[in-house]
Order: structure tokens, then sequence, then C-alpha cells
């Protein structure tokens, strides 16, 4: 885990968000983070900006699909879906 500064959202999305700034990995995020490098640098790319917006947007997947299979989605309404129609 890294021992670093959280950096908020709007702030590591920015185009204009200073390079030098320490970011904190959830575990989630790390592990899509190291996989999108490892596919970066196997298609021949390395951009670290790129794959850290990557992560963040895998894990929050991943999160919200956690919650929806829990049942705690509360967010938005879940619209139920009749199959015998």
């Amino acid at each position: 885990m890294l021992n670093t500064q959280a950096v908020p959202d709007k702030e590591f999305l920015s185009a204009e968000a200073d390079d030098n700034q320490q970011v904190t990995f959830t575990g989630l995020e790390w592990k899509f983070f190291v996989l999108e490098l490892k596919d970066m640098i196997a298609a021949g790319e390395f951009d670290v900006a790129k794959a850290m917006h990557n992560a963040r947007f895998y894990a929050e997947i991943e999160r919200r699909t956690q919650r929806i299979k829990a049942g705690h989605w509360t967010e938005h309404e879940l619209i139920e879906v009749d199959d015998d129609e």
C-alpha cells in the first residue's frame, strides 16, 4: 500500500493537475493500475496519467457492481424487468 497524500477526483481528472502530486490508491485501484500499466507496456505505450485514470474508472465500476450484488445500491433506483414479457 502506498503511503501518500490523497488527491480529490476533480483535481485528479483535471488536465491541469500537477504531475508532481502524490496519489493514494485503494487496493482495488492499485490492482487495476498495475494491470493497465502491464497492458500499456505490452502494447508499446506508457502513459501513467491514463493508467491512473483507467484504474480509478475500473475500480469504481467494480465497487458499484459489488454494491448492486450485495443489494446496497442507493444512488439510483433499479428498475425491475418482468422476464415473462
